[in-house]
């Protein structure tokens, strides 16, 4: 049995889907109660519940051998930010720590906690965390590694780069079609980024062969300036080049619908350092990926991932 925390997001559920095709036995939790109902359609066993509930942790890790850790959210406030990954990282590995079955619990780390640079990026490149969700996702991989050395459950760390692929809200595509996606800054930093597919296979693969207590970057071949890899969804969807945004544009924008969200009594719609974010500048290795666990991206770079994601965004 394999249970995967944050099923109904985008790597959850295309990780889920995987692995129901292949026969496995899957179980996932997730708040998103609305979205456990697809997952539930093809044979994953669903618990709509957060995954900082001891209880329910407990009971659907029973009889469970690979734990994929993929809740988590970079919205909110910055203290929501935190309990949302620190506090459900820490419940998870309590939880596993009381489960001598499970073999692997694989946390979905990220790349976002590097220095900010045009160096190459490894494993072993100390963390710079430079916004909230970086620092959070930061802190739950140190608390993480602690459980490991401290009472030996089986944590493997991915660092994953911008995950990309039909449907992800992360493309804004229709944004970027009508040219209402602005690149703050100009765009002109690189990102890491990864295709939905490899990134499904770069986690399967650490449940068999990554190693416990050791880092993995999850990542494609080529990391690429921000505006060519907008700009070439721009042209792949028939839209106009992405315009630009000043930071301090940004920030005031993510104010005042932070502001207003507030006053209607919904969550934020945007990061809340949203423009810090945009700033950073991060180019991820993946020797360890290719060399280690034998993954080698069936898209390569942008160019051969970003046709997929053009067309039915159901």
């Amino acid at each position: 049995m394999i249970l995967i925390t944050g099923c109904a997001g985008y790597i959850g559920r295309h990780l889920a889907r995987a692995l129901r095709a292949d026969g496995l036995a899957v179980r996932g939790i997730d708040r998103d109660a609305a979205r456990l109902g697809e997952l539930a359609d093809i044979g994953v066993e669903t618990i709509a519940a957060d995954v900082g509930d001891a209880n329910t942790l407990i009971a659907a890790l029973r009889g469970v051998e690979v734990v994929y850790h993929l809740a988590g959210s970079a919205l909110g406030t910055p203290a929501e930010i935190v309990r949302g990954n620190v506090a459900g990282a820490r419940a998870v590995a309590v939880a596993c720590a009381s489960m001598p079955g499970v073999r692997a619990l694989i946390f979905a780390g990220s790349g976002a906690l590097y220095p900010s640079g045009d160096a190459w990026l490894t494993e072993e490149t100390p963390p710079a965390p430079a916004f909230h969700y970086a620092r959070a996702k930061a802190e739950a991989e140190q608390l993480l590694l602690r459980t490991h050395a401290g009472v030996g459950v089986p944590v493997v760390i991915a660092r994953i780069a911008g995950v990309y692929g039909l449907g992800s809200g992360n493309l804004m595509t229709e944004q970027v079609r009508r040219g209402r996606f602005p690149l703050i800054g100009g765009g002109h930093g690189y990102a890491s980024y990864i295709h939905i597919d490899d990134t499904v296979a770069g986690l399967r693969a650490l449940a068999e062969r990554g190693r416990p207590g050791q880092i993995y970057n999850l990542a494609d071949d080529e990391p690429t300036l921000i505006r060519d890899f907008y700009g070439e969804l721009a042209r792949l969807l028939g839209g106009p080049p992405p315009p630009t945004m000043a930071p301090a544009v940004a920030r005031a924008l993510v104010w005042a619908l932070g502001t207003l969200a507030r006053l209607r009594g919904r969550p934020a719609p945007l990061p809340p350092d949203l423009a810090d974010m945009a700033a950073v500048s991060h180019r991820m290795s993946n020797r360890r990926m290719r060399e280690d666990l034998g993954v080698t991206p069936r898209y390569p770079s942008y160019r051969e991932g970003l046709p997929t994601c053009v067309g039915d965004q159901s």
